[in-house]
């Protein structure tokens, strides 16, 4: 199947435009790994201003890969509130200043280029920083530049969340959508009585308050497990999903080692993939066989007899070579 036979068919099966979600983790083990591993002390990096446009560069190429294959909204976390308080304050200019790389020149002819609408979600923190803040200055940045762009209908949508506390930003959704808005949501949930109606109803107020547009309840996630730790980075989308059909996806090293086929692969199963089982009676009367039964028995036993089989636990820099040179 061609590239663009792939991608009509995931634009038909998502006709209101496929939606991901990503954290797009390990940016410098990236750099370290691609730039850096011959060198004497390949962790230190010399030049953050080569990393920060080499870290661009790979964003620019994700989101390009997506877009190929079908994709049409994207949520990317690029910056947890952390970054400004838990890594020193040079740390914190330096990543304020880079961030800024994502409305500068490259990246607008990027999107001008390729027909997309750049968002920034969660920026609300920032400006709630004192104005001599670095982050309360990136905060008036990616707002003005976000007030001053022309948005289109039916445009590809980047939606970039930076420095997110969902909490604050679910605390301002009746502020930013106004009285009128308000009480509209209140009447009709009072009017609705089935559950995923009123689901379908509260995401439209609280996505439209935070995203700024009427985005899709995402389809899937995308994250990186490198660690061994299940972390889930995109805590705004997070905090507005409810729905049986998302999907988690981690890869087991840094989110830009990702390659074509992978994301194809990941794409096909989300889209065409086996349907789970959804349960419609009381038991699973007619899904087993004896001898289908005694098979997973077998199989969970074993698995729980292992520790290391629970998924989650955490694994030490360097165990992938360790184990390869163990054989």
């Amino acid at each position: 199947m061609t590239e663009t036979a792939f991608a009509d068919r995931i634009r038909a099966r998502y006709p209101e435009g496929l939606t991901g979600v990503f954290a797009i983790g390990g940016t410098r083990t990236t750099y370290i790994l691609k730039q850096n591993r011959h060198k004497p002390n390949p962790g230190h990096i010399q030049d953050f201003d080569a990393y920060a446009d080499s870290m661009l560069t790979g964003y620019l190429d994700f989101i390009s890969l997506f877009h190929s294959l079908g994709g049409h909204n994207m949520v990317i976390t690029a910056l947890s509130h952390y970054r400004f308080s838990q890594q020193g304050s040079q740390y914190a200019e330096f990543i304020a200043a880079s961030t800024l790389d994502l409305i500068h020149d490259r990246a607008v002819r990027f999107y001008q280029e390729n027909d997309i609408d750049p968002y920034f979600i969660g920026i609300d923190t920032l400006l709630h920083l004192p104005p001599e803040h670095s982050g309360h200055r990136l905060g008036v940045s990616l707002a003005a530049f976000q007030r001053d762009w022309p948005y289109q209908t039916g445009r590809k949508r980047v939606i970039w969340e930076i420095a997110a506390i969902p909490l604050f930003s679910l605390w301002k959704a009746h502020q930013i959508m106004g009285d009128e808005q308000a009480r509209q949501l209140e009447t009709d949930i009072a009017q609705i009585s089935d559950l995923e109606a009123v689901n379908q109803r509260l995401y439209r107020y609280y996505a439209q308050a935070v995203y700024g547009t009427d985005l899709p309840m995402p389809h899937f996630y995308l994250g990186a497990n490198r660690k061994g730790n299940l972390h889930v980075r995109s805590m705004l989308p997070f905090a507005l999903i409810s729905s049986k059909d998302f999907r988690l996806f981690y890869t087991p090293y840094p989110s830009l080692f990702i390659t074509r086929s992978t994301f194809q692969a990941l794409l096909e199963d989300l889209a065409f993939g086996k349907p789970i089982v959804q349960l419609k009676q009381s038991d699973y009367s007619g899904e087993y066989t004896p001898e289908l039964a005694e098979a997973e028995y077998e199989y969970f036993s074993a698995l729980s007899a292992d520790p290391r089989s629970t998924v989650g636990l955490l694994r030490a820099a360097g165990k992938a070579a360790d184990e390869s040179q163990s054989g």
